[in-house]
């Protein structure tokens, strides 16, 4: 008897879930997305100091050329 409410319980969670019920939950709403941004932040300041490094050289270059 106890398997037959188990399965049901089971069952009325994957609905919810497919209907996204617990989406709008806040505890766990975009776990991770502040280590992605952070993430993206640095990869995206790396490559501006990247561009403005080789701007830098670039003209050093034409400089003494």
């Amino acid at each position: 008897m106890g398997n037959i409410a188990k399965c049901a319980r089971a069952t009325s969670i994957m609905n919810n879930v497919k209907r996204g019920a617990y989406v709008g939950m806040s505890k766990f709403a975009n776990y991770g997305s502040i280590v992605e941004d952070s993430i993206f932040a640095q990869q995206r300041e790396a490559d501006r100091r990247l561009k403005e490094i080789q701007a830098k050289r670039l003209k050093q270059a034409k400089g003494v050329a």
